[in-house]
């Protein structure tokens, strides 16, 4: 039998609802257990990994395309103290940093765990100090200060705010600041509470980002042609707080950046189709550092942190680059044109700068160099 299906309905759905792309991923692993790994990764427990399969070109910590943290469960006879809240526990990793080159050299890195756990809960263990009888619980642990400064993280190592850096430091944002560097990450019912809406929000959203005209009330960006990407953010964070005053219009972007938000996922394809809108409505490349750290990937931040303190020039944003023919081949996060390099986050589009006669890096490895002093020449 023959079946005739017209689509041509929902193409052209499709089409007026804008471009997009595609953001899924469908991982078939050997041992069925994908699926499972996910629900893991989102405990307190975590998953004990080895070293061949932490992945950390970008600098970061990831897994199996999922960015996660590193820790150590066993805290040997001060576990029971660390569980009491009377000691200190071992710090938790975010970055490849010079503690985790220390282990390697050690031969100690079997003792981490992996996760993406937001609520900062950790599973620890040891023995007793008094009987030393095995001891197992759930504690809260502190990020890694040598993370923080090899990533420049808010600033951390150049600027002078170090403490409340470090004391307001939040993993669900920062896992939302790097997202775009991983191709997988949890959805966001997995990472936070999804409840707390009125059963009519979706019409609230939907009319108020209508009212704006489908534009970003902060970056100014429109939407009107991705409509999927334009959120309607409550300003003081109460989720049944629907007055007009207390709502406003923010692409996916800028809603992300919004102080103690919750967790927010965004893609390097939403990312980049943002910026190119920014680019293509003239609100990029005013070549100064408050619409750099404004427009820009938060993935890059440390690193314009970096280059500002050095007193570099500032760098354009989302620059786009092309070939011999004027051809658009790709888009570089941060570029500085005048001495032809610039800063990526996808591998081709490096390699392909690189062939043009440019100096690219990718985001890894212009963390891992940023420590040194010296500039673009």
């Amino acid at each position: 039998m023959k079946l005739s299906i017209d689509l041509s309905g929902l193409t052209e759905c499709a089409r007026r609802m804008g471009e997009f792309t595609p953001d899924f991923s469908i991982e078939v692993e050997s041992n069925g257990t994908g699926f499972s790994i996910d629900v893991a990764l989102s405990t307190p427990e975590g998953v004990e990994i080895d070293l061949e399969e932490l992945e950390s070109d970008q600098g970061l910590l990831g897994y199996r395309g999922r960015q996660v943290l590193l820790f150590i469960p066993d805290h040997g006879p001060s576990a029971e103290s660390v569980l009491a809240g009377q000691a200190e526990g071992r710090k938790f990793h975010v970055a490849d940093c010079s503690t985790l080159e220390k282990m390697r050299s050690e031969n100690r890195f079997a003792r981490y765990r992996a996760t993406h756990n937001v609520s900062g809960d950790f599973e620890i263990y040891g023995t007793s100090g008094f009987t030393n009888q095995p001891v197992n619980g759930i504690t809260r642990l502190t990020v890694c200060k040598n993370c923080l400064s090899m990533l420049n993280y808010k600033g951390y190592r150049t600027g002078s705010q170090k403490k409340t850096i470090f004391g307001d430091f939040d993993i669900a944002e920062f896992l939302s600041s790097y997202s775009t560097l991983f191709r997988i990450m949890p959805e966001r019912e997995a990472m936070v509470e999804m409840g707390g809406y009125d059963d009519g929000w979706e019409d609230v959203s939907k009319n108020y980002r209508e009212s704006k005209s489908w534009q970003c009330e902060e970056c100014k960006v429109s939407l009107l042609q991705n409509k999927r990407l334009l959120h309607t953010h409550h300003i003081n964070g109460v989720k049944r707080d629907n007055k007009l005053s207390n709502l406003k219009a923010l692409c996916l972007d800028c809603h992300r950046k919004q102080p103690k938000h919750d967790y927010m996922r965004v893609t390097h394809s939403d990312m980049q189709t943002i910026v190119r809108l920014r680019r293509e409505q003239s609100l990029l490349n005013k070549s100064n550092w408050s619409d750099a750290f404004r427009m820009a990937d938060k993935s890059v931040e440390g690193i314009l942190f970096h280059y500002q303190k050095s007193g570099q020039q500032c760098p354009y944003v989302g620059y786009e680059l092309t070939n011999e023919k004027n051809e658009v081949v790709g888009e570089l996060e941060l570029a500085w044109p005048a001495f032809k390099t610039g800063i990526a986050i996808n591998h081709e589009i490096i390699e392909k700068a690189n062939k043009l006669g440019w100096k690219v890096r990718s985001v890894g490895e212009e963390i891992r160099l940023m420590s040194n002093t010296k500039t673009w020449s």
